[in-house]
C-alpha cells in the first residue's frame, strides 16, 4: 500500500476493490481494496465506510 493510499483510508477516503461491489437493494457495498474496510458508495466515484450495524 502506498503512503498516499494509505492516508486517503485514514481520512475515510476509500476505493472498491470492484470484482466484490454488490448491489444490496438500496446501495452498492465492497471491500476497500487498500485497508480491507467494509465501505458503501455514496455518489459516483465517492465511498466511504459503512456504518456499523449494516
Amino acid at each position: 500500500m502506498s503512503l498516499l493510499s494509505k492516508l486517503n483510508c485514514i481520512l475515510g477516503w476509500h476505493e472498491p476493490l470492484r470484482r466484490d461491489v454488490k448491489w444490496d437493494g438500496k446501495q452498492y457495498r465492497g471491500t476497500c481494496r487498500h485497508c480491507g474496510t467494509e465501505i458503501v458508495r455514496m455518489a459516483r466515484k465517492t465511498w466511504r465506510k459503512a456504518p456499523s450495524g449494516m
